[in-house]
């Protein structure tokens, strides 16, 4: 049997998202089945995790019947699924003719939010180095590893550092830290053609960091609602289970994340640590299943609250500079929807207006920094300067 395709492999990629309760050596086929004929099958949905990104009970039918139809995954069975004690799951996938395909799932838990962070200013996190350690495990070799969001960036991480490893399919995954590239420079060199990363075209998650990947492949998706929906691993298949179309990179998304790499560079390290942390906890918090969390600022409020109270001595003022200097890096995910629908239509009035709100919220954002501390010239300058770099990008090159 040939190896699986994208869009096997990202059905799986959601597929591990659901709650499990099967034997060792069972069928898909079994699995799905007994999922599809389930009275329950809203309790366990629900008992997923309280951050999976949201879909609803007709949208995970339908994933489960597109499985059903595909000839290379009716007949898989599911070894060595495991279950790390932050609610990190990740399972084998063996066919008759003994391929081994490993899926990593993505950020389910709260417990798991502290790790997402990490991934951005950390050489290794806990959960990169317990993935390997179950890569390494297995008695299988010529492995191909996938994963959606933070499920992607474990699955670039082992392709990385194990030879059991052939080929890594990176769904929406999350980037990695320019440290991480610094100290691994030689085994990323030796690796990285192993890696593709199958993106949404406007996706904002691939874009904040950095990739390490070969080949980046950028898929065309229906319009969403809330923008946020773009990060959702089914949005890049269409109603029959294949892989939608593709396209180019979004312009905007180029302009943004090379804005986050030079914010995030430029900051001290316990600043920078605190910004990443709470940015990127802010877009798990978002996408999951939690109630009145549809404010960034608000959201991004509580959480540096919540992190100061423990761990900062001076928490009122580093709180401050904190939150002011990640208004200034969120700023892009404010006006994400009016950025798709300008490089959909083209539309010079809404750039227009767009700009002209990014350059008074800028204003605003320095401003605040002056006020908390005058004494942080090199910061304020350093903020100043990214924003009016975004803004001259974006009014000139989108």
């Amino acid at each position: 049997m040939s190896s699986l395709t994208y869009e096997e492999l990202i059905l799986l990629d959601n597929l591990i998202y659901l709650k499990w309760d099967i034997k060792e050596n069972e069928k898909l086929i079994n699995l799905v089945d007994n999922l599809l004929k389930s009275d329950n099958f809203d309790y366990l949905m629900n008992a997923i995790g309280d951050c999976i990104i949201r879909m609803d009970t007709k949208e995970w039918i339908m994933i489960l019947n597109q499985i059903k139809v595909k000839p290379n995954l009716r007949n898989l069975r599911i070894k060595n699924v495991n279950s790390y004690n932050n609610g990190m799951e990740y399972a084998c996938f063996l066919s008759e003719y003994g391929n081994a395909t490993v899926i990593f799932r993505g950020t389910a838990t709260t417990k798991e939010w502290n790790d997402n962070g990490k991934g951005a200013y950390e050489y290794d996190t806990l959960e990169q180095i317990e993935a390997l350690k179950y890569i390494n495990s297995l008695e299988y070799s010529d492995i191909t590893v996938t994963g959606h969001s933070k499920g992607g960036n474990k699955a670039q991480y082992v392709s990385i550092f194990s030879p059991k490893v052939s080929k890594c399919v990176s769904i929406n995954g999350q980037g990695f830290s320019k440290e991480f590239i610094s100290r691994y420079e030689e085994e990323i060199s030796k690796n990285k053609e192993k890696i593709i990363s199958i993106n949404a075209k406007y996706d904002y998650v691939n874009c904040l960091f950095n990739s390490i990947s070969e080949k980046n492949i950028y898929i065309k998706t229906e319009i969403q609602i809330n923008p946020f929906d773009y990060h959702k691993a089914s949005v890049l298949l269409d109603e029959n289970g294949n892989l939608r179309d593709e396209t180019n990179e979004a312009e905007f998304s180029k302009i943004i994340n090379y804005f986050s790499s030079s914010i995030i560079s430029n900051l001290p390290d316990n600043l920078r640590y605190l910004v990443i942390d709470g940015i990127v906890n802010v877009i798990e918090l978002i996408l999951c299943k939690t109630d009145g969390k549809d404010n960034l600022f608000k959201s991004l409020g509580e959480y540096l609250i919540m992190f100061c109270h423990d761990d900062c001595s001076n928490y009122k003022e580093f709180f401050s500079i904190g939150y002011a200097v990640s208004e200034i890096l969120i700023l892009p995910l404010l006006f994400w929807k009016d950025f798709v629908i300008i490089e959909e239509s083209n539309s010079k009035e809404l750039l227009n207006n767009v700009v002209v709100r990014m350059k008074l919220l800028e204003s605003m954002a320095v401003k605040k920094l002056q006020i908390i501390d005058k004494s942080q010239i090199e910061l304020i300058q350093s903020m100043s300067s990214s924003v009016d770099e975004l803004i001259y990008r974006i009014e000139n090159e989108i």
